[in-house]
């Protein structure tokens, strides 16, 4: 089934026009958009809203349900309940060919008996009914091609290009129609690390020349948090936190976004007291401050960042401990240390090895709690979002 299009209620392609959508084109919405599998409820009443020329990330574990929210704005599947608006015009019934969307896969499809110049191409030469010239077709795939970083291949095949080239030659394919909203399914899941790093700033590039609205499909959180302006995360079909990238790092609203975002040590802890945003909470003796959630019962569970905890000399610290293990990570080495008040996670510049005496130390302030879920008192969580397809 073809994805996207110009159907000329939406203004139509625009031979001969500019190679960016029109200013201020491309707001997306969803209005309590839900989709069901029997009793399975894979999306959950989620509101969404992308300013045009926006990028926007979907980021979850396999099965929270982003998928199926991207192929129902894409037309690949109808809601049960809800709608989906595109400059305040509902296109939820409409197919997907007349959608002003473009997509690009996980698996980039390109045609292997076609050269990059016709793989890039087939969305204009197939459209018979606005067919542009061929001069125009040229001069198009062209600036395209230009836009991604390919000139000069225009001749080669898809099995002559490396995995980061196929997927400039995907992007290209979806763009050359000027689509109000681009859609991204996980299109960097299949390429080595080094090479991700490099489409990530590609595509950056070409969003800020562009403006057009991207809407990236991510399981991977680095991806999410280093290419977006917003990211929504998702849990079990509903909206957990949609934020910039910096405040999901530094302010996760839940417990779930805390465990998912980042890394982290925590604690269960009692509370003692309770200020207007700050609550004074208890570890095992230990007192200090964390930021108050919301919290409403008498324990909770706090979050420290492994850059919050510092190493101190033994008895320096607010806890002493011992290494457990010490890992190189260019910069800086990242500890795990057990103590009496269970195992924390934490950076220093130096190495250490298994067995050293520490103290471990972070400020008043630094943790934010959590209500209380059933957990050891101490959980190191090393967030890597599951991998592999999402059900």
């Amino acid at each position: 089934m073809k994805i996207g299009g110009t159907d000329r209620m939406f203004g139509g392609d625009r031979p001969g026009g500019s190679a960016t959508s029109a200013p201020g084109q491309g707001a997306l919405a969803t209005r309590t958009l839900s989709k069901r599998y029997g009793s399975i409820v894979a999306v959950d009443a989620v509101d969404l809203d992308l300013p045009a020329g926006s990028f926007f990330s979907l980021l979850g574990p396999s099965g929270c349900g982003k998928t199926t929210l991207l192929r129902m704005i894409a037309g690949l599947e109808q809601p049960d309940e809800g709608t989906i608006l595109v400059d305040g015009m509902d296109i939820t019934r409409l197919s997907p060919e007349r959608r002003p969307f473009n997509m690009v896969f996980q698996r980039y499809a390109l045609f292997p008996h076609l050269s990059v110049f016709d793989n890039v191409a087939f969305g204009l030469t197939t459209a018979r009914s606005e067919r542009p010239p061929r001069d125009e077709v040229r001069r198009r795939v062209g600036d395209m091609l230009a836009l991604v970083g390919l000139e000069g291949l225009e001749r080669r095949w898809p099995g002559q290009l490396s995995g980061g080239q196929q997927q400039r030659v995907a992007v290209a394919r979806a763009l050359i129609r000027h689509p109000r909203v681009l859609l991204l399914d996980e299109p960097m899941s299949a390429l080595d690390r080094n090479v991700r790093h490099q489409v990530r700033e590609e595509l950056l590039r070409i969003h800020s020349e562009l403006g057009t609205t991207f809407l990236l499909v991510t399981h991977d959180q680095d991806e999410a948090l280093s290419i977006s302006g917003m990211v929504a995360l998702m849990n079990q079909g509903h909206l957990e936190q949609v934020a910039k990238p910096e405040t999901l790092y530094r302010r996760p609203a839940t417990l779930f976004a805390a465990r998912f975002i980042g890394a982290g040590t925590f604690l269960d802890v009692s509370i003692v007291a309770r200020s207007p945003s700050v609550v004074a909470v208890d570890l095992a003796g230990i007192r200090f401050g964390a930021e108050d959630t919301g919290l409403t019962g008498d324990r909770a569970t706090v979050l420290l960042r492994p850059e919050e905890v510092k190493v101190t000399d033994p008895g320096a610290g607010r806890v002493d401990g011992r290494v457990l293990t010490c890992t190189f990570f260019g910069s800086y080495y990242e500890l795990t240390a057990s103590t009496a008040c269970g195992t924390f996670r934490l950076r220093d510049t130096h190495l250490h090895a298994p067995g050293d005496a520490i103290g471990v130390a972070w400020p008043e302030t630094a943790g934010i709690a959590y209500e209380s879920t059933p957990a050891p008192p101490a959980i190191i969580e090393d967030i890597a979002p599951p991998g592999g397809p999402e059900a």
